[in-house]
C-alpha cells in the first residue's frame, strides 16, 4: 500500500526519481509542512500525556508495536499515525517499559516548542523510582537525533561534578551558554534548531507508573 502511494509520486522500485522541474517546487514546498504535520501529530495527538496538566508524554503510544501491524484496520491504513510516530521512533521490542522507560518532552508549560537558542531548566525531583540510574538526553526536533557539533548531549544520574539541591533535587540546564559554575548540570543546544528531550528510567520501578512520581515541567529562564 505504501509503495502504491509513492509510485503516484513518481518513486518506484528499481526505477531512478526524476520529478519534473514542477513537481519538485511542489515537493520543496510540501516537505516542510509535512514535517511540522508529523511533529504535531507526535507531540500533540498520538502520545498520551504521562500527569495531567504537564507535557511529558510516553514514547510509544499504547499498542503501536511494529510487529502488530496495528496501523492495519479493516476498512483502511493509517499511514499518518504509522508516519508520525516514525519521524521519532522505530521499534519493536514487544515488552516496551520492563528493562527501561522513557517520557517525551517538546514543549513548555504553555505549549511553546523548545527553542535552542533560550535558556532552560528542569528540576530533576529526589529520590527517581530506578534500581539503576536516570538520564536526560537532548535531541535535534527536526532530525529526531542527536544535536549535532555539542559539547554533550546527555546528563545522567551518576555524571561527575554534577550539583544537587539540598532537598537532593537535580536541576538541569539546557541552553547555548553553560550557567556559571553549572557547566556539569547543563545541556548544549543548538540556537537556530528546536529541540526536544528524552528523560529515561534505567531499572524502573512501580512509582514511574502509579502516580506516585511525577517529573517537574521545563522552565524557561531567559
Amino acid at each position: 500500500m505504501m509503495m502504491g502511494l509513492l509510485a503516484q509520486l513518481g518513486i518506484k522500485k528499481g526505477k531512478p526519481f526524476e520529478p519534473t522541474p514542477e513537481a519538485q517546487a511542489v515537493f520543496d514546498q510540501a516537505a516542510p509542512e509535512a514535517l511540522q504535520y508529523m511533529l504535531e501529530q507526535y507531540y500533540r495527538y498520538l502520545n498520551p500525556l504521562m500527569y495531567e496538566c504537564k507535557k511529558w508524554s510516553v514514547l510509544v503510544p499504547p499498542g503501536v508495536i511494529e510487529t502488530e501491524l496495528t496501523y492495519e484496520f479493516p476498512g483502511y491504513y493509517d499511514y499518518h499515525a504509522r508516519g508520525s510516530l516514525y519521524y521519532a521512533v522505530i521499534t519493536s521490542v514487544k515488552n516496551y517499559g520492563s528493562a527501561t522507560f522513557y517520557l517525551d518532552l517538546a514543549e513548555t508549560a504553555d505549549g511553546e516548542w523548545l527553542d535552542g537558542g533560550k535558556n532552560y531548566k528542569l528540576t530533576v525531583p529526589p529520590n527517581v523510582p530506578v534500581r539503576d540510574f536516570w538520564a536526560v538526553t537532548a535531541y535535534d526536533l527536526k532530525t529526531a537525533s542527536y544535536i549535532r557539533d555539542v559539547a554533550k548531549g546527555s546528563i545522567d544520574s551518576d555524571t561527575p561534578n554534577m550539583k544537587k539541591n539540598e532537598d537532593g533535587s537535580v536541576d538541569i540546564y539546557f541552553g547555548p551558554k553553560a550557567p556559571g559554575g553549572l557547566e556539569a548540570n547543563w545541556l548544549t543546544t543548538d540556537p537556530p534548531r528546536r529541540f526536544f528531550q528524552l528523560f529515561r528510567f534505567y531499572g524502573p520501578e512501580p512509582g514511574v507508573r502509579d502516580d506516585s512520581f511525577e517529573l517537574n515541567d521545563i522552565e524557561l529562564i531567559d
